[in-house]
């Protein structure tokens, strides 16, 4: 099936709205001449798209494939639309890019600020989300570029390595172990610590040292968000460890900071893209201005890499 690209932004409206009637207010046009859109397209493509019910719309998975394909189609149209509309040029534009928020936090404020000096006339959108969410957003044409960690998983992405961030333990200034430079992993054992939720890339991290440090932890408290364990931390409540890229979120604050060894545990930052897919104008520009603030804020030594 051709679909065209009318079908295309009605299908993507559709996927994102939480009900037929929604989508076509978003589109201007009725709701039962949305629906008949809906049920040609599914009667052309021979699968059912949406679970309908009195309530609720939900995508089935050929519905989540099938939208993301429509999505991108949309988006590719958008983006040349734009260039041709600004006479080639590039100064035009959108750019959506998914961080870590660790990342969000420490670089993209003066790479931004950076960026738009340059190209004012770009848009950039932001999604500031945990790794796992920024796999899906790329993966599902939401995102054109990711800022995260390297991912487990490869097959039709693209990575390119920044810099490595380097786990620390993070305590109280009053606390014992801030008297030490350096602090080893097995000595978090006699501390509550604080730890962050297993979904996390923070906790894979910590748990993969414990593993290589011979130590058995586990956390007195666990949260899912960093200001969080922070706050516990402040209370007096424990020590956490967390990696370089997070220092951004509690500075100027009653803390110490030390490096933990035995093993040193380290994560690849970088870049994830889609393989054989054309990003938008002036993504390198912003690529560059992101490295060059990454790299600023990950200056730590060499360290044991994390497999």
């Amino acid at each position: 099936m051709n679909m065209t690209m009318r079908q295309c932004e009605i299908l993507v409206a559709a996927a994102d709205a939480a009900t037929f009637s929604a989508a076509a207010v978003q589109l201007g046009i009725s709701q039962p001449s949305l629906s008949e859109s809906i049920r040609r397209i599914e009667r052309d493509l021979k699968v059912a798209l949406f679970e309908r019910t009195t309530r609720s719309l939900k995508l089935t998975d050929d519905g989540r494939r099938a939208a993301a394909v429509a999505r991108e189609a949309v988006q590719d149209f958008r983006r040349t639309m734009q260039r041709l509309a600004a006479g080639g040029t590039g100064l035009h534009g959108r750019i959506a890019v998914a961080a870590l928020p660790s990342i969000a936090c420490a670089a993209l404020p003066r790479a931004l600020a950076s960026f738009a000096a340059e190209f004012p006339g770009i848009e950039v959108v932001i999604h500031d989300v945990q790794h796992e969410r920024a796999m899906t957003l790329l993966r599902d044409g939401i995102a054109d570029i990711a800022v995260t960690l390297k991912p487990a998983q490869t097959a039709g992405l693209a990575f390119e390595s920044i810099a490595s961030d380097v786990a620390h333990l993070v305590c109280r200034n009053d606390h014992a172990l801030a008297r030490q430079k350096t602090v080893r992993w097995r000595d978090l054992g006699d501390f509550p610590f604080i730890g962050i939720t297993r979904i996390s890339s923070v906790r894979r991290l910590t748990d993969a040292a414990f593993v290589h440090g011979a130590v058995a932890i586990e956390p007195r408290y666990e949260v899912e968000q960093v200001p969080s364990a922070i706050a516990l931390v402040e209370a007096g409540l424990g020590v956490a460890a967390l990696p370089s890229l997070t220092f951004a979120m509690f500075r100027n604050r009653n803390l110490a900071v030390r490096p933990l060894t035995d093993p040193v545990m380290r994560r690849q930052v970088g870049f994830v893209s889609r393989e054989r897919r054309n990003l938008p104008a002036a993504a390198d520009a912003l690529k560059r201005a992101i490295r060059a603030q990454l790299r600023d804020v990950l200056h730590e030594p060499g360290a044991i890499a994390m497999k």
